[in-house]
């Protein structure tokens, strides 16, 4: 008997353990959700000049490294790249196209777009519990690989710096 008491309370615990963790898809929904409305939110203030670009770099990044087109950022040990191709305008689906097509195993494709721009997210899965997250408007898009635990707080910064990011003049 104490057996059987024993094994239903592990089994109890188990279950709530297993119940009160995130899943992929309650994720991809909420990361979304987030893109979706940082896309649509007034961008914030430029921060942050480097090459031939201004954007807005939040609290706690800092630039690692920088390569043409390409600017490293780094929070913690956390690395974020920021990719801008100024021949593509806010409309072309160019790099979009090929984040899509070089994607192994795509959680989530999905697009944005108004008059003026085309934006989308792309989540891919690389290993158990661990995601590259793409997210860009035209010609400017942002990558960083993702535990789940961060998937939708990094997907809504990274629309938050390729949103805020635009073309020195």
């Amino acid at each position: 008997m104490k057996k059987m008491i024993t094994s239903v309370v592990i089994l109890l615990g188990v279950l709530i353990i297993a119940a009160c963790g995130k899943t992929i898809e309650e994720e991809k929904v909420k990361a979304e959700g987030n893109v979706e409305k940082a896309f649509e939110a007034k961008s914030e203030n430029a921060n942050e000049e480097i090459q031939s670009i201004k954007f807005n770099l939040p609290s706690g990044f800092s630039i690692k490294d920088e390569s043409p087109n390409n600017i490293i950022l780094e929070k913690g040990d956390h690395p974020y790249i920021l990719f801008y191709n100024p021949n593509e305008d806010h409309k072309s689906k160019a790099l979009y196209d090929g984040v899509v097509e070089n994607a192994n195993k795509v959680i989530t494709n999905k697009t944005f777009s108004d008059e003026e721009r085309f934006g989308y997210l792309v989540i891919n899965e690389m290993d158990k519990e661990m995601y590259e997250v793409t997210v860009g408007i035209g010609g400017i898009k942002a990558t960083s690989e993702s535990d789940l635990k961060n998937l939708a707080t990094d997907a809504e910064l990274l629309m938050k710096v390729v949103k805020s990011t635009s073309f020195k003049e």
